[in-house]
């Protein structure tokens, strides 16, 4: 039995730490939006993830539904001091999107074929407070996404 009641306030104390970044993600995501004049931004309403359409074109390829979805794109990703952590350069990349972030798992779907993005991602819906090699636990993220493409399509 209490190995139970401490399994359960453990879990409790986990769940208010991970609210209180969440909430602390939010906060420094409005504040980056706000000091750096970034209009057109949309915050999903369910998700909390940030994003403004760069370019929308008006090609309007549908993907096929639970197809395991690869997406070709074109991305840089940084922290929201500037520091660069990912710059394909120019060259494309071919990515599955079930094994991608969560946050592309969201965003991505939200475009069309030769759509430019910039995702804002708090670290949660990016890589959360396990971090990754060179991203430290609880990091914001910033993309900026092209869709070259998306397969299989139809």
């Amino acid at each position: 039995m209490r190995c139970v009641l401490l399994f359960c306030c453990l879990s409790f104390i986990a769940c208010q730490k991970e609210a209180i970044q969440y909430d602390a993600d939010l906060q420094t995501i409005r504040e980056y939006i706000q000091t750096n004049s970034i209009s057109n931004i949309i915050e999903d309403p369910d998700a909390h993830f940030f994003y403004s359409m760069l370019w929308e074109s008006t090609d309007t390829i549908s993907a096929v539904q639970n197809a395991g979805l690869k997406v070709e794109v074109k991305f840089k990703a940084y922290f929201l001091d500037g520091t660069l952590l990912h710059d394909s350069n120019g060259q494309s990349e071919i990515i599955e999107l079930d094994e991608s972030i969560y946050g592309w798992q969201l965003a991505i779907p939200q475009m069309d074929i030769n759509d430019r993005m910039l995702l804002i991602l708090p670290s949660r819906l990016a890589y959360g407070d396990d971090g990754n090699a060179n991203i430290p636990p609880n990091s914001i993220i910033a993309f900026e996404i092209e869709l070259i493409d998306i397969f299989p399509h139809f």
